[in-house]
C-alpha cells in the first residue's frame, strides 16, 4: 500500500462556485491534473482513492452557524444567484457539490486518522474564504473548518496547525480559529493595496487565548522562489516544531505562479515541489498525519504546480530515476528576487520573531 493517497472524483473536473467564466479555466487544470498523475506514472506511487460526498448536510453546521447552512439549502433549491457580494454563485444543486467536497476531506481524514495512509491530498478543497457566517471568494464552506471541527470531536485531536500557500490569505479559516490556541494557522500570501481578500498583516495574531497563533507572512508582489523560501524556512519550520501539533494542514493553492490570472508573485513549480516536500520531511519529524488540499490556481500551468507539490509529498517514495523523468517533464527556471524585495521580507520576518516565540 502507497503511503499516499489523491481523493478523486471525475465530478471535479465538471464544476467550480467561481463566476462562469473562470470554469473553464478551472475545469482544464482539474481534468489535466489527473491526466498528468496517469501520464507521468506518479499514479504507481499514490493510490486514487474514489470521493465520497457526506450524507447529511449537518456537518457544515460544525464549522457554519446553522442560520448559514440553512441559507445555503435554501440557495441551492433556488438554484441560481450568489451567495456573498457575487464571488461565489449558486447552480442548481450546488449543496450537492459543497457536500463531495467536504466528503472528501473528511474522508481523507479517516483515512488518515484509522492509518491507512501517512498524507492524502485532496486537490479540489481548501475553500479557506468562508467564514462562520458566510461565504466568501469561490468558497461556499469552509471545509478545512469543518475538517478540523471533525477531528477534534470524533477522533479527539487537540493541537492543529493549517500551513496555507494560496496567494490570498485565508482569512475564513482564521477568522474561524481566531481566538482558539488549538488551532495554529500560518497563511503566506500576498499583500498588497486592493488585493483580495485585503487582511493578512503582521498584526493579526489571535485574541485572548488565541493571541499568538496565528500567524501571517505578508509577502510584496513581484516575490519569487528566493525570496519565498527564504520566508518559509524562516517561519513555518520553527513554528510548527514549537507548536506541536498532532495533525498538519496545508492549503497548497497554486495561485501564485508566475502565470496565474489572479495573482501576482512569480513563483514557479520548484517552489511548490520545495514547501511540498519540507511539510512531508515536517510531518514525519513530528510523527504526525498531513492532509492536503489543491486549493487556489488559476493559470495555464496550474496542473503542472499541483503535480509539483504531489511530487514533493512522495518524493522519498519514488526512485530517483522516475523522479528526473517526472520533473524533467514540467520543471521551469527559477525565479530570483531584487534587493528591494529582499529588503522587504526581512523587515517582515524581523516582525515576526517574536510571535513565533509565542508559541508553546
Amino acid at each position: 500500500m502507497s503511503k499516499t493517497g489523491i481523493i478523486w472524483s471525475d465530478r471535479f473536473t465538471e464544476f467550480f462556485f467561481s463566476p462562469k467564466d473562470l470554469w473553464p479555466v478551472w475545469l482544464r487544470r482539474m481534468r489535466r491534473f489527473k491526466e498528468l498523475i496517469d501520464s507521468l506514472g506518479l499514479s504507481s506511487f499514490v493510490d486514487i482513492v474514489e470521493a465520497s460526498r457526506c450524507s447529511d448536510d449537518d456537518v457544515l453546521m460544525l464549522a457554519h452557524s446553522k442560520e448559514y447552512v440553512e441559507y445555503l439549502r435554501s440557495s441551492s433549491r433556488r438554484g441560481f444567484g450568489v451567495l456573498d457580494y457575487g464571488d461565489t454563485i449558486v447552480y442548481e444543486r450546488i449543496l450537492d457539490d459543497v457536500l463531495l467536497v467536504v466528503g472528501s476531506a473528511i474522508k481523507g481524514l479517516e483515512l488518515l486518522m484509522k492509518e491507512k495512509y501517512e498524507v492524502i491530498y485532496q486537490p479540489f478543497g481548501g475553500l479557506h474564504h468562508a467564514r462562520r457566517d458566510a461565504a466568501a471568494g469561490f468558497c461556499p464552506v469552509n471545509d478545512i473548518a469543518i475538517t478540523i471541527e471533525y477531528a477534534r470531536r470524533y477522533y479527539g485531536v487537540d493541537r492543529v496547525a493549517v500551513v496555507d500557500i494560496d496567494v490570498h490569505h485565508g482569512d475564513g479559516t482564521q477568522q474561524i480559529f481566531y481566538r482558539d490556541p488549538s488551532v495554529l494557522t500560518i497563511s503566506l500570501h500576498m499583500r498588497a493595496p486592493y488585493f483580495y481578500p485585503g487582511t493578512g498583516d503582521v498584526g493579526e495574531v489571535g485574541e485572548g487565548e488565541g493571541r499568538g497563533y496565528s500567524i501571517n507572512v505578508p509577502l510584496p508582489p513581484g516575490t519569487g522562489d528566493e525570496g519565498y523560501r527564504l520566508a518559509f524556512n524562516s517561519v513555518v519550520p520553527k513554528a510548527l516544531r514549537r507548536y506541536g501539533p498532532k495533525l498538519l494542514i496545508a492549503q497548497l493553492g497554486v495561485d501564485g505562479h508566475k502565470d496565474d490570472l489572479l495573482g501576482g508573485l512569480r513563483l514557479t513549480v520548484n517552489t511548490y515541489l520545495y514547501v511540498a516536500s519540507l511539510l512531508r520531511t515536517l510531518s514525519k519529524e513530528l510523527g504526525i498525519p498531513l492532509l492536503a488540499f489543491g486549493g487556489g490556481g488559476y493559470g495555464y500551468r496550474s496542473s503542472e504546480a499541483m503535480v509539483a507539490c504531489v511530487l514533493g509529498l512522495i518524493r522519498d517514495e519514488v526512485p530517483s530515476n522516475e523522479f528526473t523523468k517526472v520533473w524533467n517533464a514540467i520543471k521551469e527556471d527559477e525565479t530570483r528576487d531584487s534587493k528591494d524585495i529582499i529588503e522587504s521580507i526581512e523587515r517582515v520576518l524581523k516582525m515576526l520573531r517574536e510571535v513565533v516565540e509565542i508559541l508553546r
